[in-house]
């Protein structure tokens, strides 16, 4: 995936194409296994071994085959010495000749001295970064401070001026490669709301590929809107009509929200076309966190003289609204700090929004309605002529930290948003003129956008109509609760979703529950009350109508999911390729020490068969096969550590939609002098075939980026003897922890290597 994604910024590593970027790889390196689960945390894995061995694997891939040149360290610590002045890591990108640059992490030099406190000066901390192998540092010191030292540090000889030109020459290869000091700039008539609109269809079709079906009992899914059996339908859940990207998209992971859709718009639009009576009612029913924040109000609740999709902005090329420059429609919510109004600087203009907003409500819901903006700011929204909120003029802005603090949760928890004041939401009465205004003085970077929270009981849709047949339950975790430093002690839900949860199921309905989040949730209780269960990850601007294509079966999903999701956080850590002594015992108060899903493990709407499985050795253009079929009959091969192994299989879609299937090959485990996991993927490919349709599948691996093992003395070598490989449909079908939905059987075949 490493790779994949690398080459694609790098255009294959064609870095002086027009839209090439040079791929950065972070955080370099073992960052993902901190202590407590906290960001920044010392690396808690079980010892270098597995960092060469496993971790680094991928971030070599992406050099060699993906074009990154550029290496991002870590904050953390490893082995005791922290990432950023690493030998190890060092070493390692020597070793596999990358030629890029080497930067640290925001503060993360700096951190040396005030938090690893591994060094006793900023000169002692400017010396260790140069001399460990570091480039390019963001701004952890007063630049007076870093010229200085460093120039002091070459005249006394503890840097030598060959190390600096060394990797003045890296930086400056690489920019040559990308062809910048040719054509440093972006040219001036880039038209940013133009590129923002021709890879739309890339983003739901990365969305629909990634929703993953956990659960589909009694093939509740997909609804079927043709039949007319669906009578009403309840949407209930803090991300019914809002965004959710994830970390580092705007402010909460909510925002740009032009070009995006949302669940109820979605199921909106499918029920539509579908000509479909079916009602759908909605309620936001609780927070997503512990707080009142400020959500952006989707497009499609805004419109012009019956023109929907947004407001009419107007932009002044003043502070006072005296020299109107430009109109045009679009959603309040912006961020002007890299392209600015046309025609305008990023500060120092003043602008408009008017229009009507439409509420996103079945029920009369009280709430807040308001402005956030960017500092060097003000701002005002007026109803019907009406002033509802005034921002007065602020230095700092009153949009809310992407992660509040548990402390600002815990005093806030039913404060109003800032910027805000109360307003009661009605259903299908659209609030006419509703209109803001920002100046923006003398700013670097302004922001606004326009929030609103209406607030319902989780209750309250239900009882004002017969029950709903089936309620699709958004359940997500967004940035405040799951980006970077919004680490959790808990892999629950938020407290108000899980309040939110029980009420519904309590109702006895069919219950489809929709999960967000870039984490795993460990709440089987709810899995197993559920209907059926997709988790959608961050899915992007187009997630909402992903989400809405999946349940209503315009797509078939058939995403894995990549990691394993445990039942308790007791298990953690919980991963599939664990050493065999590692579930000896049992635990006395859980069901199971296995995970309530295995890694790979992921269901289709069709059903899929394999057959005919086999591993053959492909050396200097000849092919010396070893064939089995599904029965798990073998015979074996030999291979050698420069060989390619290929396997293929033929694969069947029962129907009865098109769909996709994963086959993932995984290396049993075998005889080793160091302990070796019980099974590791070694090969897995995604496979789209209409219903009834059968293809022949291909998969290779280059047997010394994949197969070879630290020896006892660390020591790369790739081991003699037998390598039994298992097609599976998930990690779990080898280990014997998940049985396999949906999947036509598996076999294995068996190589010999001969070193």
């Amino acid at each position: 995936m490493g790779v994949a994604f690398a080459s694609g910024l790098s255009k294959n590593s064609s870095w002086s194409a027009p839209d090439a970027v040079v791929p950065v790889m972070k955080h370099f390196a073992a960052h993902g296994s901190p202590q407590s689960g906290l960001n920044t945390a010392p690396f808690m894995g079980h010892g270098n071994r597995q960092v060469l061995q496993q971790l680094l694997v991928p971030f070599k891939a992406a050099v060699d085959l993906g074009g990154v040149r550029g290496v991002m360290m870590a904050y953390s610590e490893l082995d005791d010495v922290p990432c950023s002045v690493n030998p190890m890591l060092y070493d390692a990108l020597d070793d596999w000749g990358f030629d890029g640059f080497v930067i640290g992490d925001d503060t993360g030099v700096s951190e040396l001295q005030d938090v690893h406190i591994v060094s006793d000066s900023p000169a002692d901390t400017i010396m260790q970064w140069f001399n460990a192998g570091g480039m390019i540092s963001f701004y952890d010191f007063p630049l007076d401070v870093y010229l200085n030292a460093t120039a002091d540090l070459v005249a006394n000889g503890s840097v030598a001026m060959s190390t600096l030109q060394k990797k003045v020459r890296q930086i400056l290869t690489v920019k040559q490669d990308l062809g910048l000091f040719d054509d440093p700039y972006i040219p001036e008539n880039i038209d940013p709301d133009a590129l923002t609109q021709e890879p739309i269809p890339l983003t739901l079709e990365a969305a629909h590929k990634s929703i993953v079906l956990l659960e589909n009992r009694n093939s509740t899914l997909p609804l079927s809107l043709e039949d007319g059996k669906l009578r009403k339908l309840a949407l209930i859940g803090p991300f019914a009509d809002t965004s959710n990207y994830g970390d580092y998209s705007g402010q909460f992971g909510a925002y740009p929200v032009a070009n995006s859709t949302t669940i109820r718009q979605s199921m909106l639009q499918s029920i539509h076309a579908a000509n479909s009576s079916c009602e759908l009612v909605s309620s936001w029913g609780s927070n997503s966190w512990l707080y009142n924040g400020q959500y952006p109000i989707s497009g499609y609740h805004l419109s012009v003289n019956g023109a929907p999709g947004g407001l009419l902005a107007t932009y002044y090329a003043d502070t006072n609204f005296s020299q109107p420059l430009i109109q045009k429609m679009e959603v309040p919510v912006r961020d002007w700090g890299l392209y600015p109004p046309p025609g305008l600087p990023s500060n120092n203009f003043s602008a408009v929004w008017e229009g009507t907003l439409e509420a996103d409500v079945d029920i009369d819901a009280g709430g807040w309605l308001g402005v956030a903006i960017g500092p060097n700011s003000t701002a005002r929204v007026y109803i019907d002529n009406n002033l509802l909120v005034n921002v007065p003029l602020t230095t700092t802005g009153n949009i809310l930290s992407n992660i509040p603090s548990y402390a600002y949760s815990t005093v806030n928890s039913t404060a109003p948003p800032p910027g805000s004041a109360p307003f009661t939401f009605h259903p299908s009465t659209p609030t006419p003129s509703a209109s803001s205004s920002s100046p923006s003085l003398s700013t670097k970077n302004s922001q606004t956008k326009t929030p609103s929270t209406p607030r319902s009981s989780s209750s309250g849709t239900p009882s004002t109509a017969p029950p709903p047949s089936t309620k699709p339950s958004p359940s997500p975790a967004p940035w405040n609760s799951d980006g970077e430093n919004g680490d959790r002690s808990s892999l629950a839900l938020s407290p108000p979703q899980t309040d939110l949860a029980e009420a519904i199921f309590a109702l006895n309905k069919p219950v489809v529950l929709v999960l967000q989040g870039g984490r795993p949730f460990a709440i089987p209780e709810l899995y197993n009350q559920s209907a059926a269960v997709l988790n959608a990850f961050f899915p992007g601007q187009s997630g909402g109508q992903a989400i809405a294509d999946v349940i209503f079966g315009a797509f078939n999903p058939g995403g894995r999911i990549p990691l394993s999701v445990p039942r308790s956080e007791g298990q953690l850590p919980v991963y599939y390729n664990y050493h065999p002594s590692a579930h000896l015992a049992n635990y006395v108060d859980l069901e199971s020490t296995m995970p309530t899903y295995p890694f790979g493990y992921g269901l289709s709407y069709s059903t899929f068969s394999v057959a005919n499985f086999s591993a053959a050795v492909a050396v200097k253009n000849i092919t010396r096969a070893a064939h089995t079929d599904a029965d798990a009959t073998s015979t074996s091969q030999t291979f050698s550590a420069t060989d390619n192994i290929i396997f293929t299989l033929s694969l069947t879609n029962h129907g009865p939609l098109a769909g996709s299937y994963v086959p993932q090959i995984y290396l049993a485990a075998r005889v080793a002098p160091t302990v070796q996991p019980v099974s590791q993927l070694v090969a897995f490919t995604r496979v789209y075939l209409e219903a009834g349709e059968s293809r022949g599948v291909e998969m290779e691996v280059d047997v010394n980026r994949y197969l070879r093992v630290l020896d006892r003395r660390y020591e790369w070598v790739v081991l003699k003897g037998g390598y039994t490989f298992v097609l599976a449909g998930s990690s779990g079908e080898v280990t014997g922890g998940t049985e396999e939905k949906g999947m036509g059987g598996w076999g294995n075949a068996t190589l010999f290597c001969t070193g």
